[in-house]
């Protein structure tokens, strides 16, 4: 019998069966009898990073149509039908690397997951028609608006990766893509990008939970008669350094001013991704961050301080944004960041960091989505289900002068983009803002 955490010495690891379909779908089962409940999830080794360059936003406007499949249900969504089998949680989301559907439902029902994740996999084209793409198209334009345009400090994010990234580089445009781009998507391309991206041999399948003995047969029985896939090859893409740069943008909805700073990092998995992960932490974390101590109880100039990082397949970014206190002098704000840069982090800092995040891991595995999206990000990103006990011993080792290696590296002044935010002042927002038709 697996056990669903063990631990060797500290160090957990998760216990998982795993095993390739003929048609090229890998299966991750991690059994836990404790828990009445099972997950099933599916990602698609697929997200806005293998878009072409001029359709922007494709690869989650896809998700938005993928998460119903009409014809096979009876016209209705996949989350009507988990609703009424009891679900307590079901979602799916886009990223740069990847497409992810995940549902948790009372274990008696992990049959109907496994019928919803197939009908998803395998029978996708023959209920698709132009009418529920000109839906969803309208459905995913609208969360632009409401999610990323008007919204405090929205355009911001789009500054930020128009200045790290070069023209038709795929991180350059937010996983949200451009509207024009959305609007232009046409029936033979999702049905091209469904062929191409969506086949079993480009996806994983973790189950997890209180799993029947004959959890394979079932598999088999929903996934098993898929015809043979192949992985669709992702070209790998070299960053060009930035230029440093400097951008200012007024924002009508933005309260305070803000100071957005970002740089080039490594790949997911890369040898120092830890050492930027605990800077970003120690240098942010509410009283004992170097950063937040200066800017915002010190000095004060600052409201709030916040910092990380994100590795991905192409690569990674660090960011740290400080929100000004009204009145605050940009350029003393700017004189602290560059200093506490420069100087890194103390050891009492890095051991603080690196424990909180050991803790919040460790807390984190009480959740059965907490584990299968673990379980799910290793096999996307090192090929190995169960990388969290190498994850944490990585982490352990990060030193002060690790850190002041990764600073000269990746966080060199020559290779920062930063971004300014400006609030516009209250009477010019009115103006902005006012109803054109009033002025009647």
């Amino acid at each position: 019998m697996i056990d669903a955490i063990r631990f060797d010495g500290d160090l957990p690891r998760l216990g998982v069966h795993r095993r390739i379909l003929p048609c090229g779908l890998e299966v991750i089962v991690h059994p836990d009898p404790s828990v009445p409940q099972i997950c099933t999830s599916v990602w698609y080794r697929v997200g806005s990073s293998d878009e072409r360059p001029d359709r922007t936003g494709f690869a989650h406007l896809f998700e938005h149509l993928f998460k119903a499949s009409p014809a096979r249900l009876g016209g209705y969504h996949h989350y009507d039908v988990l609703k009424r089998a009891g679900s307590s949680e079901a979602n799916a989301s886009t990223s740069a690397d990847r497409t992810a559907y995940h549902e948790v439902l009372p274990s008696h029902q992990l049959e109907l997951a496994l019928w919803l994740e197939s009908d998803r996999m395998g029978y996708f084209a023959p209920g698709f028609d132009v009418e529920r793409l000109i839906t969803q198209q309208a459905v995913v334009r609208a969360e632009r608006r409401q999610r990323y345009e008007n919204v405090p400090y929205g355009a911001e994010r789009f500054a930020v990766g128009l200045a790290l990234y070069p023209e038709h580089h795929p991180l350059r445009h937010l996983t949200i893509g451009r509207h024009d781009d959305i609007q232009a998507a046409t029936f033979d391309d999702v049905i091209a990008f469904y062929r191409t991206w969506y086949v079993p041999a480009n996806a994983t399948l973790v189950i997890a939970g209180d799993v029947p003995d004959d959890v394979d047969a079932l598999v088999d029985k929903y996934f098993g008669t898929f015809p043979r896939s192949t992985r669709p090859i992702r070209p790998a893409i070299v960053v060009p350094p930035p230029a440093p740069v400097r951008t200012q943008i007024v924002d009508p909805f933005a309260a305070l001013r803000r100071i957005h700073r970002a740089w080039l990092g490594p790949v997911a998995n890369h040898p120092q991704e830890a050492e930027l992960d605990v800077l970003t932490a120690a240098w942010s974390s509410v009283g004992t961050g170097a950063l937040w101590r200066r800017l915002v109880y010190d000095a004060p100039l600052a409201q709030r301080v916040s910092a990380w990082t994100v590795n991905g397949r192409l690569g990674g970014e660090t960011h740290v944004v400080v929100d000004l206190r009204t009145g605050a002098d940009p350029e003393a704000v700017r004189a602290i960041l560059d200093e506490e840069c420069a100087r890194g982090v103390t050891p009492l800092a890095i051991e603080r960091a690196v424990t909180r995040r050991e803790a919040s891991t460790i807390w984190g595995l009480t959740s059965l989505t907490r584990r299968v999206s673990l379980l799910q990000r290793g096999m996307l990103y090192g090929e190995e289900p169960d990388q969290l006990a190498a994850e944490l011993v990585r982490y352990r080792g990060v030193t002060a002068p690790g850190i002041e290696a990764a600073i000269a590296t990746w966080l060199q002044p020559s290779q920062m983009i930063e971004v300014e935010t400006v609030p516009v002042p209250k009477a010019a927002t009115a103006v902005i803002l006012k109803d054109p038709a009033s002025a009647a």
